[in-house]
């Protein structure tokens, strides 16, 4: 009986030890598809191990989509020289590592960069279950000839371990709750601007990205002298498709297409050719969005991209032909 114990003991002591969390880092030519949906009410989890979260009956409001690219490659990435990896959606970029911790860098949206003096740590890696981490963060960055001083701190606490049923029925077996309290301010000469967000994040090694996060945000815009004005919103996001595998493009195509971001209208230039090949234009989740065949001897085509909403996508020309990559912006 004494045996069977000890080995009980030495069981639950290696569970325990191998609750803990870890994220592997995005490659250059991924994407990802996320979901955003209506607040839950989520009841406290009743241990820290073995919970079950069941998400799936949770319906889509909107979706966005995002490519992984390396952070050097950007036109603005010198500014991030620490980050790793880049997510692109639009004319938006934001900066990421994953080294020893995960870690946020800034942005950049058009040609405003926001970059990070000192970068915002969400937790080191690996993270355990019980552990609580704190960080402080801070930016200068310059819009409209104002400059802003940016400074927050954010504290998180890995709450729990479990199995994670996202919308759409994906199950993750290995999934962590984690508790996160993020304050953020921007302050100049006409006032602050802050940011209050609560709420809930679940990771799993599946996914280097939020798995499922539920959360409160709250906004004070407030002019010098002024009363604020307080926003809030509420809102559930999540992961719905992930694509690994795909090399980033490396050699120069051998056709073009313009304008990128395009509003209405694409054209297609290549080289005269002397069989039909067909334009195809993916979504970042893979599904055929738009299809045209161009004839032998054509050297520029158009393409009607006024019914496809904003987002990312691929663009394959001929089943031998490097995809492209396509920004679709009004």
């Amino acid at each position: 009986m004494k045996n069977l114990c000890l080995l009980g003991a030495v069981a639950l002591l290696s569970a325990t030890l191998n609750a803990q969390l870890q994220l592997f880092t995005p490659e250059p030519g991924e994407f990802f598809t996320q979901g955003v949906g209506e607040y839950l009410t989520i009841p406290e989890d009743l241990g820290t191990t073995g919970q079950v979260w069941d998400f799936s009956g949770t319906t889509t409001l909107q979706s966005s989509s995002a490519s992984v690219v390396s952070a050097e490659s950007t036109s603005l990435g010198k500014s991030f020289a620490n980050a790793e990896i880049a997510l692109e959606a639009g004319t938006t970029s934001t900066y990421y590592s994953y080294d020893g911790a995960y870690q946020f860098f800034g942005g950049t949206e058009n040609q405003l960069i926001i970059a990070y003096t000192d970068a915002e740590e969400y937790f080191p890696l690996p993270f355990n279950v019980d552990d609580n981490w704190e960080d402080t963060f801070a930016a200068t960055f310059g819009a409209a000839g104002i400059t802003f001083e940016r400074s927050g701190t954010i504290s998180a606490n890995c709450v729990s371990q479990g199995s994670l049923t996202l919308p759409g029925g994906q199950v993750l077996e290995d999934a962590y709750r984690i508790s996160v309290s993020e304050y953020l301010m921007d302050s100049t000469f006409l006032g602050t601007y802050e940011i209050f967000t609560e709420g809930d994040y679940w990771f799993a090694e599946d996914y280097p990205l939020v798995a499922f996060a539920n959360l409160t945000q709250s906004t004070f815009d407030t002019t010098t002298g002024g009363e604020p004005i307080t926003q809030e919103s509420s809102f559930s996001v999540w992961m719905e498709s992930y694509t690994v595998g795909i090399d980033p493009v490396v050699h120069a195509p051998s056709w073009s297409m313009m304008p990128n971001p395009a509003n209405a209208q694409l054209t297609i230039a290549r080289g005269n050719f002397q069989v039909p090949v067909h334009c195809v234009v993916y979504g970042l989740d893979g599904r055929e969005m738009l299809r045209e065949l161009i004839h032998p001897g054509i050297q520029v085509s158009r393409l009607d991209v006024s019914q496809l909403p904003e987002g990312v996508y691929m663009v394959q020309l001929g089943e031998s032909q490097q995809a492209q990559r396509l920004v679709v912006q009004r």
